[in-house]
């Protein structure tokens, strides 16, 4: 995978062959096809290694909190973790489908604070929790791909003012929705 991950920062998958991944990890094509049907399944599995384990105990003590708030050192910690990949995958020649399953991860995560809300139907928790799922992603995506990046603290803030204020709000905004009224014909 360290063979994969070296040719993958540089290359699209597309562009990245069995040999080479064989030759950097000085091994055998039978080795590489005993833990991998080709090279998208080691993508796959790769991917899966960095993605939050709902399972795992600092996962779930996020997920056992009353409340969703953000602990700046713990978001601080996993982007070093992180950040280095997810700047990869997330980017430009990164793997579409790797941002569906970092937003599955964060739909379940955030499910897990719901309850159900009287007078709200499936299909608006639903929207609700993609929503918001997309802006957390749409924000690390923004995040990594500029260069003028703020702290950590400082962009952690400003996603929470988004959450909590609403875009609208933020940017000054009042947004209405006005029926036309239909002319008799």
């Amino acid at each position: 995978m360290s063979a994969f991950w070296q040719l993958y920062q540089e290359k699209k998958i597309s562009q990245i062959t069995v040999r080479e991944v064989i030759e950097l990890a000085d091994c055998n094509r039978s080795t590489f096809y005993a833990y991998f049907a080709d090279m998208y399944d080691l993508l796959d599995k790769f991917e899966e290694q960095l993605l939050p384990d709902l399972t795992q105990p600092a996962v779930k003590k996020i997920i056992a909190k009353d409340d969703i708030s953000l602990s700046v050192q713990h978001c601080m910690t996993l982007y070093q973790k992180y950040k280095d990949y997810y700047q990869v995958l997330l980017g430009a020649n990164g793997d579409p489908a790797f941002r569906g399953k970092l937003t599955d991860i964060l739909d379940q995560m955030i499910k897990a604070h719901l309850g159900q809300r009287k007078g709200q139907t499936n299909f608006e928790v639903d929207f609700l929790v993609e929503t918001t799922a997309s802006i957390l992603l749409t924000a690390l995506i923004f995040y990594f791909k500029r260069s003028d990046r703020p702290k950590a603290a400082e962009i952690i803030a400003l996603l929470t003012n988004v959450l909590n204020q609403g875009v609208a709000s933020q940017l000054g905004w009042h947004i209405s929705c006005q029926e036309k009224k239909q002319t008799g014909k």
